[in-house]
């Protein structure tokens, strides 16, 4: 990669990370372009050779979350090791940086209001629903006993809600320390298996 190409990356990304701070404060229809470029250092015009438009801005982080929300085969591993992993990843990420937390919070906030912001984010994350594709590792953790009783749908979302609060308290709050990941796996967790 050329200086050239290293810059217009760098750039790019700190338009991508001074929109998330937007969308997560402002909300889609809040969020001001032009406070965006502000921001940044540069002109709306300058902006707009990275980024067509506010929409695109969007659907370019919806993109980037979208990415990272992938249920790998778990094969061979038991289901609680899998949700494990999970977390193990979830924790590494908040550990390493603000922008993944923040991440988090606008690929929440994005799965509720994208359909009314745009239909090609809100079919991203229909399409990389972690909850629903999570499910069938529930049900063999149910079948295993490693997994408490209950609606598979509902505690997988019930655990992932419980990451993306805490990625919310993260953005919101800087005293806060990483849990263990015990905590999060507790949810999951058969305490009656024998």
């Amino acid at each position: 990669m050329t200086k050239k190409e290293k810059q217009h990356e760098m750039r790019k990304w700190q338009i991508l990370d001074i929109a998330l701070n937007h969308f997560i404060r402002y909300g889609f229809y809040g969020t001001s372009t032009r406070k965006i470029a502000e921001e940044a250092g540069i002109s709306s015009g300058l902006m707009f050779h990275y980024f067509s438009n506010k929409l695109a801005l969007y659907e370019a982080l919806a993109e980037i979350g979208c990415e990272k929300l992938t249920v790998d085969n778990g094969e061979g591993e038991s289901p609680i090791m899998f949700f494990e992993k999970q977390i193990d990843w979830f924790l590494s990420v908040a550990a390493q940086n603000n922008f993944a937390a923040r991440m988090f919070v606008f690929m929440g906030l994005a799965a509720i209001n994208a359909k009314d912001v745009s239909e090609r984010a809100a079919q991203m994350i229909k399409e990389h629903d972690v909850e629903a594709m999570s499910v069938p590792y529930i049900e063999k953790g149910q079948e295993l006993g490693e997994i408490r009783p209950g609606d598979p749908l509902t505690l997988s979302a019930l655990f992932y809600s419980s990451v993306q609060g805490f990625a919310e308290a993260l953005v919101s709050r800087d005293d806060l320390k990483l849990p263990d990941k015990e905590w999060f796996l507790a949810i999951l967790r058969n305490e009656n298996r024998e």
